[in-house]
């Protein structure tokens, strides 16, 4: 399957981060028994309001990572500020096991780039596994004019149309800039909700034009958009029928990933346990056929290789959004 999907490479990159990551800068484990058992429910804070991409995908595994942890495990949705929000209430948890992070690219390797100041640390986070990579579709409101891609483009250049965003500087935002860029368009309105649910639920009531779809709310609603291309160099091997953006002439590409983190100075048994019991939960059918089904490919990799990955991902989030000419905010 990976020879197939452009999110392969995302595997690849976390398989070869292992190699270097003895350099990795990292809050050190406190000490801890061998062995850890949790003794009551864990607590999966994810970022954004319930019903979005990140939300469905992080129930999609938490009853099979219950189940191996011998303990519930319970979403709780923090959203705000593009996902800092609960990302900071996670980086000051107290680091025993029950408070765990859905991390995402968005507040691990865009925020930084972002603004000048944030309220945590990504590199100091205790990583604990990659679960998914997801992609995006870009698609309008029914009714706007533009049938295809090349009507859309048409159009665009024509008047300023608006691109439903999950915040400045999100995928959405930094994909309508790059389209704006390799497409030459004049100018684009970017309208910020506070999470990719209320963000298409503003495209499906035609409050905006265009939005990137990640692939889990484009499969729920496909029948409601128009669709235009995927934002990949390649078609996924769940949307053969969708050209690539990089076909149509326009080469934009958004792959991004979704993992659990833990407090800084998590317990390095604590940290095992937990990875353990992700990649199993990762691994069993049913888990990997709902990531399949919400568009997404499952990942696993080692902590050490994880960890690697997240200076990585900034430095290309960094050059992606240096190209889209997003300032850094205070």
């Amino acid at each position: 399957m990976d020879g197939d999907n452009p999110l392969s490479r995302r595997r690849a990159l976390l398989a070869l981060a292992g190699s270097c990551a003895a350099g990795m800068a990292w809050r050190a484990p406190r000490a801890a028994p061998s062995t850890w058992t949790p003794t009551h429910p864990l607590r999966l804070v994810v970022t954004y309001p319930p019903g979005g991409g990140a939300d469905v995908t992080a129930r999609a595994m938490t009853e099979a990572l219950g189940e191996r942890l011998g303990q519930p495990v319970v979403v709780e949705n923090r959203g705000g500020a593009g996902g800092m929000v609960g990302t900071a209430s996670v980086f000051r948890a107290a680091p025993d096991g029950y408070t765990l992070l859905w991390g995402n690219t968005d507040t691990m390797a865009m925020a930084p780039n972002l603004y000048r100041q944030i309220n945590y640390v990504p590199e100091e986070f205790t990583a604990l596994a990659p679960v998914v990579a997801l992609g995006f579709v870009l698609a309008s409101r029914p009714t706007l004019e533009a049938q295809d891609f090349r009507q859309l483009i048409e159009l665009a250049r024509k008047r300023q149309l608006s691109f439903a965003s999950w915040g400045v500087g999100s995928p959405g935002h930094v994909g309508s800039e790059m389209l704006k860029n390799q497409a030459g368009i004049p100018s684009i309105l970017n309208v910020p909700y506070r999470g990719t649910a209320p963000a298409c639920q503003a495209l499906l009531a035609g409050e905006v034009d265009v939005m990137y779809l990640p692939s889990p709310l484009w499969l729920a609603f496909r029948k409601q958009v128009r669709t235009y291309a995927i934002a990949a160099p390649k078609r996924y091997t769940q949307f053969q029928d969708i050209p690539t953006m990089a076909e149509l002439g326009v080469p934009v590409d958004m792959d991004v990933w979704q993992g659990l983190f833990a407090p800084p100075g998590t317990p390095l048994p604590i940290a095992e346990r937990i990875h353990e019991a992700v990649t199993q939960a990762v691994g069993t059918p049913d888990v990997q056929k709902r990531f399949l089904e919400l568009g997404g490919v499952p990942l696993t990799s080692s902590r050490a290789a994880f960890a690697q990955s997240i200076p990585t991902e900034r430095a290309r989030w960094g050059a992606l959004l240096r190209a889209a000419n997003v300032q850094p905010q205070d």
